[in-house]
């Protein structure tokens, strides 16, 4: 008689443990259905840190550009948002301004959909959808996928924030 139990019954052990680890479920903090994501998002300033698109750009000078963010004037990257839990936002201009004409604040609606969609809170230049993701305690990331006004290629860019 063979002793078929060592090896089948570490195969089954090894079955068992692999089924029992790919069922945990994901911290709910994570997850932009949550409603703890919205209060996530609430009463801190955010500042972008990276922004990113592919396919990349060109700038016109003959280089594809993907780290927009590296481009970008410095009155434009000390800008700040802010989310209010009444569905209201206000975005900062910073301590230098691009414009004298420019308001210091500009206020918009906001709402974060149980899928992730954030409505409201886009660029002005660009179409498309925008998913919002937590990355860590201080930052979280908006994915935007659609085009830009006056380019009609299809690209995907990437913002991420920073609470400051």
């Amino acid at each position: 008689m063979k002793k078929w139990f060592p090896k089948t019954g570490m195969a089954l052990c090894a079955i068992a443990a692999m089924l029992l680890f790919t069922q945990c479920k994901k911290n709910k903090q994570d997850n932009p259905k949550d409603p703890s994501f919205k209060e996530f998002l609430v009463g801190k300033k955010w500042q972008m840190s990276a922004y990113t698109a592919n396919p990349g750009m060109d700038d016109g000078e003959g280089h594809v550009i993907t780290d927009i963010l590296s481009i970008l004037p410095a009155c434009m990257t000390d800008d700040f948002t802010e989310y209010f839990a009444n569905g209201t936002g206000a975005e900062d201009e910073g301590a230098t301004k691009c414009s004298a004409e420019n308001p210091q604040r500009r206020t918009f609606n906001w709402n974060l959909k149980e899928d992730g969609t954030m409505e409201g809170r886009g660029d002005d230049d660009f179409i498309g959808t925008y998913r919002a993701e937590k990355i860590s305690s201080t930052s979280y990331k908006v994915t935007g996928t659609g085009h830009f006004k006056d380019d009609p290629a299809q690209r995907t860019i990437v913002l991420t924030f920073k609470a400051i």
